[in-house]
């Protein structure tokens, strides 16, 4: 009888193996084939693996099937306290009831096992110690092939790492990319980045990963060295594992209370550059039933190290780039500053621009073109003398062609600088119309650059809603209807539906109720900002022979046609307008010319700016 009991053991152990062979490749399959070969083989009523983390020094339950968890927590505490004091780890039996008892035994090398079996079983089962030796090969070997898989993996991303941070200089995006990849490599939650103000000695956060409403709280947290985790990482300039962070007197709880997010384990490592500490990366929230241990600590510095270098490349190119458009701001407020009535039109018209173009999903380097050349579109009036500019009597024809050269100087002063260069289209041809009537270079629909169509409808609106001194701001209902009115002959009608979405979004901050009324106008310039000259007797209202009045130009007398604004391009012509005791109006740029008359002797309706008697038609239109 025991020949035949052993016989049988011996088919049941070479089945299992087989099975083994065939779908134990990861080690939850392989464990959960464990489980149901103790049920069929010994009759178990209970079957537990337990396995001891050297970087933790704790043990903890890999898988269970049949017993309660407080059952298991004192074989936990013995296997991990017997292995973290370098005790011997032996097999033992415990009699249960009902002819049954527990049995534990260890797994991998009986003098450093890796972990613990432990199962229900009746007493004195046959073939015991065979199971286990068999499940200890097969559960050592799966995981060596999981090592191996996860090095690959971690491999993989160091080299991805690499890749990543030699392929931008976008400190937002560069962080993003290192941090989603070493969440991923770690198997955590989320991913956070500390960098350190030099000025204050405090930590700042600077990227969260997942939920953009938490990470939008926690940017406002400053963190001074020392304080919480992140800050003795900083300060100790030391990596710090934390298995429990509600149990470590260190953590920052205010974190969590002002994002709602809940902080259970995390990773601190410091960025250093030169032994200088220059920010902290964090990584919370282990998923899954490994902890954090020292060998993530490893891979974490490695990723860390790989980045530091071009994070720094990074915050100077900022810091570059800021400088640049510092100085740009500078020039365009010292453009506007040539004509009191345009303070703050270039900073207006490149912030409408750039809402533009987010509203039609420009991406980030093509958004800071935008904003270059918004502030700059007009800096070719630094070549055009003041005596023309802010010019009291009509303009003569040379006058007015050296103004409308205006786009042209710059950019011919803007082509030879070469981080401005590409921004030269928005400057060069913000005056062109859709319907081919602009200049310089009477370009048409698409032929006109992008950047180009979007400055148009930016500056025309900033125009239309600015105070001038023969007029007040028009207000917003009115300047909307009149790019509606010229969406495809003034404006390309893509950029006018984009600057319709974007004044909902953002634009309309730039405005507010007029006193004793719900119409929108354009707010006045804020306390401290740049004074200058009162407006001439025109704009208080006083009668004057002949109005100074800038670009764009409406004649003083002009009126609502029919109870309504004019219909033609803004700066509109009033269609009954006509010269003052036998001679021109002395209108400001742009001007009409003296001989442009209508058959009916009016001047013509043209849309600004207007095109010159000689100027009959425009150039014909580029083929292929």
């Amino acid at each position: 009888m025991a020949e035949q009991l052993n016989g049988d053991l011996l088919k049941r152990f070479y089945q299992l193996q087989r099975e083994i062979f065939a779908s134990g490749r990861d080690t939850d399959s392989l464990l959960g084939l464990l489980s149901r070969a103790s049920r069929d083989i010994f009759q178990g009523a209970g079957f537990a693996v337990l396995f001891y983390d050297i970087g933790n020094r704790t043990a903890r339950v890999r898988f269970n099937e049949g017993f309660p968890p407080s059952f298991l927590e004192p074989f936990k505490k013995k296997f991990g306290d017997d292995r973290a004091e370098k005790r011997a780890v032996l097999p033992q039996i415990v009699p249960g009831e009902g002819g049954r008892c527990e049995y534990l035994l260890p797994l991998g090398d009986r003098t450093e096992p890796f972990g613990m079996l432990v199962t229900r079983l009746p007493e004195k089962a046959q073939g015991l110690d065979e199971f286990r030796q068999l499940s200890s090969d097969a559960i050592a070997s799966v995981m060596e092939m999981e090592i191996v898989r996860m090095q690959l993996a971690e491999l993989s991303t160091l080299l991805d790492v690499g890749k990543a941070v030699s392929s931008t200089l976008d400190l937002t995006e560069l962080l993003k990319k290192i941090m989603a990849m070493g969440t991923q490599v770690m198997r955590c939650e989320t991913a956070t980045v500390y960098m350190v103000d030099k000025k204050t000695k405090e930590l700042y956060f600077n990227i969260v990963l997942g939920d953009e409403a938490v990470g939008d709280k926690l940017r406002e947290i400053r963190l001074p060295f020392g304080t919480g985790l992140a800050g003795w990482c900083a300060k100790e300039n030391q990596p710090i594992i934390v298995p429990d962070a509600s149990n470590d007197p260190r953590f920052f709880k205010k974190a969590d209370k002002n994002s709602g997010f809940i902080t259970r384990s995390m990773i601190c490592v410091p960025m250093r550059l030169k032994d200088e500490v220059i920010g902290v990366i964090q990584v919370l929230n282990r998923t899954g039933d490994i902890p954090f241990n020292d060998h993530d600590v490893e891979i974490l510095e490695a990723i860390a190290n790989q980045a530091v270098s071009s994070l720094d490349n990074a915050r100077l190119y900022e810091n570059i780039q800021r400088v640049y458009l510092s100085t740009v701001e500078v020039l365009a407020t010292a453009i506007d500053a040539k004509d009191p009535y345009t303070h703050g039109h270039s900073r207006r018209v490149t912030d409408y621009s750039v809402a533009i173009a987010e509203e039609m999903g420009l991406a980030k380097t093509e958004l800071e073109t935008v904003r270059y050349a918004g502030l700059l579109h007009d800096v070719g009036k630094i070549g055009i003398k003041d005596s023309i500019i802010g010019k009291p009597e009509r303009l003569t024809d040379e006058e007015y062609g050296i103004i409308k050269r205006h786009p042209v100087i710059g950019a011919e002063i803007l082509k030879p600088v070469e981080f401005l260069s590409d921004k030269v289209p928005g400057v060069l041809h913000h005056h062109e119309y859709f319907d081919g009537r602009g200049y310089p270079n009477h370009l048409k629909g698409e032929d006109i650059p992008f950047i180009g169509r979007v400055i148009c409808v930016a500056d025309a609106f900033d125009a239309m809603t600015s105070d001038r001194p023969y007029r007040k701001g028009l207000n917003v209902n009115v300047a909307i209807g009149e790019l509606k009115k010229f969406s495809g002959k003034q404006f390309d009608p893509f950029c006018v539906d984009a600057f319709l979405k974007a004044f909902e979004r953002r634009i309309y901050e730039w405005f507010e109720k007029a006193p004793g009324s719900d119409e929108l106008v354009l707010k006045p310039e804020p306390a401290g900002s740049i004074k200058f000259p009162e407006a001439p007797a025109a704009v208080q209202g006083e009668k004057t022979k002949e109005s100074t009045q800038p670009f764009p130009p409406v004649h003083p007398n002009e009126k609502p046609v029919n109870g309504t604004p004019s219909s033609q391009p803004f700066p509109p012509i009033h269609p009954d307008e006509k010269p003052a005791s036998g001679t021109l109006s002395t209108q400001p740029f742009p001007p009409i010319h003296p001989e442009e008359t209508s058959k009916e002797g009016k001047p013509s309706s043209q849309p600004f700016p207007p095109i010159h008697p000689n100027e009959s038609t425009p150039p014909p239109e580029k083929k292929g």
